[in-house]
């Protein structure tokens, strides 16, 4: 949890009592977009259809509070019964029970049973007072109202429903309680929305959540529509509900930019370091294309297996494919993955591509890389995230790896599966070779009625390199690269290699 942060300047009382302060929301990702989280003492407007993660991202932001800052909240049910809520929320790894039982969190269900017969008029203020109580017994500063648009439509006259609003929100300022409501909508439309497009306008910070599905992928989003007195993102950034709850994918770019790395890292085959100028460059990303059965995997393993023998920890992700077929596999080229995962400083991941959308695997990934605190990691193939992406949502995943990667320092190998008739061009539907430092094409090439394999570097930036196109050779001692097939190019020299 970060700590609150204060906007504004200015000398006098006045000016400070007036300065918009900031409470971490204890998601990392949604206090990027937000410049720093939720406006203190101010009111919180999320909105969406069914099914978008409404409650348990609110319910996060609460217990997150009550954790992490020891910041009592609670929780109002209009619609869900709060036990069932909390409940729910234990799927999450989170100790209800134990912050129910220390009074960090409080649940109200005023949820509406079947049978309730309204008649004649009625209002807030009863309900208001028995939670400014409870608020001051607690010392709670954190108050969800969960589905208020259930309680307002009892009221059934617009009018009513928008003089209750505000004096909910008048409440909340006058206590100096951080609200977070959260509401119904329809078509992602809120202000158009038939009966409580006021909403957005009355709130201090409005967030848009919606779900939908995109090439059968069901996909979730975020977007700030408006953040009074405070910078924000206002682009659409996805977000995945995981196994500790919402995590939000996107960040407002804001890093410290990483220095030059001069350090070179071996790709594993000796001959290959050559051809390259010496390796890569650690902490930067490397590409490897090529069509089916080109290699990409055996080159991968071989950058991992160098990294292992030089004590470095790796990790391995591979899309579709068992980990242990690909363990197996390198054996029979020289590399011996074995050693390295019993003393733990492999780690090897079979992923399936169709099983989460691009996003949730990002999410995956990125949590496995802390975890695991890797220097060198292959993804094998990164092509698999646009069955699951859409185009422009895998693309963007891919890049948001890559730049992970290069602020930890990490030096990532990525193969992409090639498609289409030319072997020169990269086809593939992500495009990620404008975005990587160093890119090797592995082809097949006839000769006197046989097919081998061919490797050639396409790029590698700010290193000189090969321009030769070179056999590529699998033995049962290894991966080597030939010498280069032609007497003009066996006379070539180091002049004639390219920047």
């Amino acid at each position: 949890m970060r700590p609150l942060r204060k906007f504004g300047g200015g000398v006098s009382d006045k000016k400070r009592a007036d300065a918009l302060e900031k409470i971490s929301s204890g998601i990392e990702g949604f206090d990027d977009i937000t410049v720093g989280g939720l406006p203190m003492r101010r009111t919180t407007l999320l909105m969406g259809g069914p099914g978008c993660g409404k409650t348990v991202l609110a319910l996060q932001m609460l217990v997150s509070g009550a954790r992490r800052l020891r910041t009592p909240g609670i929780f109002v049910a209009f619609e869900e019964d709060a036990h069932r809520v909390s409940a729910n929320a234990e799927s999450f790894g989170w100790d209800m029970r134990g912050l129910e039982k220390t009074r960090q969190l409080f649940f109200v269900d005023v949820c509406m049973r079947s049978d309730v017969v309204k008649s004649g008029a009625f209002d807030l203020t009863g309900l208001l007072a028995a939670l400014e109580a409870k608020a001051h017994e607690m010392g709670a500063k954190l108050i969800v109202f969960d589905a208020i648009d259930v309680l307002l439509n009892l009221l059934d006259d617009p009018a009513a429903e928008c003089r209750e609003l505000y004096r909910l929100h008048e409440w909340l300022m006058r206590h100096e309680l951080t609200g977070i409501l959260t509401t119904k909508i329809e078509d992602d439309t809120p202000a158009t929305a038939q009966r409580y497009g006021f909403m957005p306008f009355m709130a201090d910070c409005a967030v848009l959540l919606n779900q939908r599905v995109t090439d059968r992928v069901a996909v979730r989003s975020m977007r700030v529509l408006k953040y009074r007195g405070s910078p924000h993102v206002l682009n659409e950034v996805p977000f995945v509900i995981g196994l500790e709850g919402v995590e939000v994918g996107a960040s407002n770019g804001v890093h410290p930019e990483p220095q030059p790395f001069n350090e070179r890292v071996s790709t594993g085959v000796e001959r290959l370091d050559e051809m390259i100028g010496g390796g890569f460059y650690g902490g930067t990303n490397a590409l490897v294309t090529g069509s089916s059965g080109a290699g990409k995997s055996m080159l991968a393993g071989a950058f991992i297996e160098a990294a292992c023998r030089r004590g470095e920890r790796a990790f391995f992700i591979s899309f579709d494919e068992n980990s242990h077929d690909i363990a197996r596999d390198l054996i029979k080229v020289g590399l011996d993955l074995s050693p390295h995962l019993a003393n733990g400083l492999l780690r090897m991941e079979a992923v399936r591509t169709e099983a989460a959308s691009s996003e949730e695997h990002f999410m995956r990934i990125k949590r496995l890389i802390a975890e695991h605190k890797p220097r060198c990691v292959v993804i094998d193939p990164l092509s698999a995230l646009a069955r699951v992406g859409g185009g422009l949502a895998a693309r963007a995943v891919a890049e948001r790896l890559i730049y992970i990667c290069r602020n930890a320092g990490v030096t990532v190998l990525f193969t992409s599966l090639l498609e289409g008739f030319d072997q020169q061009l990269e086809t593939t539907t992500l495009h990620v070779s404008t975005i990587s430092d160093s890119w090797i094409q592995v082809t097949y090439a006839l000769e006197g009625g046989e097919r081998n394999r061919a490797l050639s570097i396409i790029k590698s930036r700010g290193s000189k390199h090969s321009n030769q196109q070179r056999k590529l050779i699998f033995s049962d001692t290894g991966i080597t690269v030939g010498d280069p097939s032609t007497p003009r190019l066996k006379a070539a020299t180091d002049g004639e290699e390219r920047q």
